[in-house]
């Protein structure tokens, strides 16, 4: 009937059920947070006051610098210890076993503009500044003294010393050094004999009134294109030198094969021989470089050249020619070389004779 209240009893849903443990929770947390907020009380009152919070403060910070500084230190340990171990050595080996550093350059020089790079900061103060700061840096110094006395840097170094590229690019150099100190050397040697020459011709041909030797061209080169007394008499020197050092090293040869046979021939048969062998080996040596060069190694050295009036160097009779008339005016006390100091083309008894001229080599001469 309407009005009447029904005898079951009531359900509660579910969201009163919820909002009623929501309650309890709240009301729990404000119950336990008011203890807590006494207890903190204090705490508050001291933050609040200037003294205690900047002490608060400071002691926060030292905490933290001390924590900061035992994870610093403990950390430098760390890495020395990695670094005094072997794993850097490890590392370089397989580096430069696997060609790692030459395929990054490959990648870095195939990829970037390399000359812009570095041309931008060579020209940048900054980086002048930061080279000589990381130069003059004893870290730098113990850096460079530790990776120096490296076994990995021996090993490398002996690999090094000992490839054939090396070897060949050390001898090159050596050569060519040596080459220029020599081709210095004798372009002295040749330049003072060319002041010789026109030093012992001046008076010989003022006493004959005969006309001065052009002077000097520009660059301290003389005008006259052929070789004077001074030139020509080092050279013979040179030649001099050379001959008897052949002759006797095939001397000596000779010799020393007649002892180990156990023979020993007559005193003027040996005597004969000698002279024999001696005029064949002047022969030979002045024939041979006349026609083949053009100048004997004494020539070269004082840059000196003889050429027939084709200009060419002269064949083997003109040059055994020749060789007879130097031999001539040798043997007149050198008189034969006299006409050099009053002839226009400095000519000597044997030049006369084969028709040949001695010039400098590096000015050339009309023949």
């Amino acid at each position: 009937m309407p009005g009447r209240r029904s005898g079951r009893p009531r359900v509660k849903a579910p969201s009163d059920e919820r909002s009623v443990w929501v309650g309890v929770a709240a009301r729990v947390a404000r119950a336990g947070a008011a203890p807590v907020r006494l207890m903190l009380a204090p705490a508050r009152g001291l933050a609040r006051s200037p003294r205690a919070g900047s002490a608060m403060r400071s002691g926060v910070e030292r905490m933290s610098a001390t924590a900061g500084g035992v994870f610093e230190t403990e950390a430098e340990r760390a890495v020395d210890a990695v670094l005094a171990g072997p794993l850097p050595e490890a590392v370089a080996r397989s580096m430069v076993a696997r060609h790692v550093g030459e395929r990054v350059v490959n990648e870095v020089l195939g990829s970037a503009d390399i000359e812009g790079i570095v041309a931008a900061a060579t020209e940048d103060e900054r980086t002048e500044r930061i080279v000589q700061q990381v130069l003059a840096s004893p870290a730098t110094e113990r850096m460079l003294s530790d990776a120096l006395e490296s076994r990995l840097v021996v090993e490398l170094s002996g690999r090094l010393l000992q490839s054939p590229e090396l070897q060949q690019a050390v001898e090159d150099a050596v050569r060519a050094a040596l080459a220029r100190r020599t081709a210095s050397l004798a372009d002295q040697m040749a330049g003072a004999a060319r002041h010789i020459d026109a030093a012992l011709e001046a008076p010989v041909r003022r006493l004959l009134r005969r006309a001065p030797r052009p002077q000097a061209a520009s660059g301290d080169q003389p005008a006259v294109p052929y070789a004077g007394l001074g030139t020509r008499a080092a050279a013979l020197l040179v030649d001099s030198l050379a001959v008897h050092i052949l002759f006797l090293t095939g001397s000596a040869m000779v010799v020393l094969l007649i002892a180990l046979i156990g023979r020993n021939p007559p005193h003027a048969l040996a005597e004969a021989g000698a002279g024999i062998a001696w005029a064949v080996v002047v022969a030979v040596y002045f024939v041979s470089f006349w026609t083949a060069a053009g100048q004997t190694p004494g020539m070269r050295l004082m840059r000196l050249r003889v050429v027939d009036a084709a200009g060419a160097s002269p064949r083997v009779g003109r040059a055994l020619l020749r060789l007879v008339g130097a031999a001539i005016a040798v043997a007149f006390v050198f008189l034969g070389f006299l006409p050099v100091l009053v002839d226009d083309r400095r000519r000597a008894l044997q030049d006369f004779v084969a028709d040949t001229v001695v010039t400098y080599a590096d000015l050339g001469g009309d023949g």
